[in-house]
Order: C-alpha cells, then sequence, then structure tokens
C-alpha cells in the first residue's frame, strides 16, 4: 500500500514537472526558460527536477518523446477506424495519416514548434523505437520489401517524407511562409505519393 503511494507521488510530481515545462517551453523558449522557472511552476524542489532529468535538455527531449509517441498513438489509431469504414491501400493510409498530422498541427502550432526547432538526429532515431512509432515504422519497411524494395531504401524514404512533412508543416503552419498549409497540402501529398510510388 505504501509502496503504490510513494509510486503515484512520483508519477505526480513527474507530471508537474513535465506540464510546467511544456507550458514555459511553448510560451517563452526553450532557451528563456530556467531550471527555477520550472521547478516553481511545477510547485517541486530542484532536487525532484534532478532525479528525474539530467537538465533541461534532456526534459525537453522527454516531452517532444512523450507529445510526439501520443499524436503517432492517435494517428495510427484514426487510420485503423478509417480502414473500418473504407479500405484504404497502403499510399491511401499514408497519405490520410499526413492529413491527420497536418491537421493535429494546425490546432497545436505550439508543440509543433517545440518539436520541429528540437528535434535532433539522435531524438528521431529513439522517437522511431516508440512502440506508438515503431508500428507505424514496422509497417511502412514491410511495405517496401513486399513490393520488392530493400529496408535501407525504405528507412532513407520514411526519413526523406519525415523530414519534408515537418519542414512543409513547420514554415506553412508556424511561419505562415511562404504558403499555407492548405493552399501546399495538394503538392506535399502529391510528392509523397511519388516519394512512395
Amino acid at each position: 500500500m505504501k509502496t503504490t503511494k510513494i509510486l503515484e507521488n512520483k508519477k505526480l510530481k513527474m507530471t508537474k514537472l513535465y506540464d510546467a515545462a511544456y507550458e514555459l517551453f511553448t510560451s517563452n523558449g526553450v532557451h528563456n526558460t530556467i531550471i527555477d522557472d520550472i521547478v516553481k511552476k511545477a510547485g517541486v524542489a530542484k532536487g525532484t527536477f534532478y532525479l528525474y532529468c539530467k537538465d533541461k535538455y534532456d526534459l525537453v527531449d522527454k516531452i517532444i518523446l512523450k507529445k510526439s509517441a501520443a499524436v503517432f498513438d492517435e494517428a495510427m489509431k484514426a487510420v485503423a477506424e478509417r480502414q473500418k469504414i473504407k479500405e484504404m491501400d497502403f499510399l491511401q493510409s499514408v497519405i490520410f495519416f499526413v492529413d491527420y498530422l497536418v491537421e493535429f498541427f494546425k490546432k497545436n502550432k505550439k508543440l509543433l514548434s517545440l518539436i520541429y526547432k528540437n528535434l535532433s538526429w539522435d531524438l528521431y532515431e529513439k522517437a522511431l523505437t516508440y512502440d506508438e512509432m515503431e508500428g507505424a515504422k514496422r509497417i511502412f519497411i514491410q511495405h517496401f520489401i513486399t513490393a520488392g524494395g530493400d529496408s535501407e531504401i525504405a528507412r532513407q524514404r520514411l526519413y526523406i517524407v519525415v523530414s519534408m512533412v515537418g519542414a512543409v508543416c513547420y514554415n506553412s503552419i508556424v511561419l505562415e511562409m511562404p504558403y499555407p498549409i492548405d493552399s501546399v497540402k495538394g503538392e506535399l501529398y502529391r510528392s509523397i505519393r511519388e516519394i512512395l510510388a
């Protein structure tokens, strides 16, 4: 009983840290947020911060991984639900998945900005090992192998598509330039189809 209470308390403190940091990072920027601001907003001691994170950038990475995994999970569930209503081939599923992400980020510009500005290659690789993202990656690679391709080319194309979608979304949704996202979505999806063909 006591162990359960301790675990619940730890989880609560960690959640408070994540929530406070996310709010500060998205409103003030990562570089303008200091650990003291985070712990004060979270209502926890500075030592508690260091129980869960090495430094501020470790916390940024953890938040990005957690939020990205949740968004990918939602998008995969949306694809599965859509498949129940109307069967889609691989390309249709990818476009539906990307469209889900585009529409999500149109409503969540601050999250898109945080992810895009702080996503490194190491973090991208780590994200692809999360259960929520591993499934999407496995389906993507399996499609290429089934179609006669190899897994290395599939990984390269996945990287290209993810990078392209991220850059277009960030520029068109957050910066609102050079084109609004709704005016380039069609061309983005056509480009994805060509890359995956």
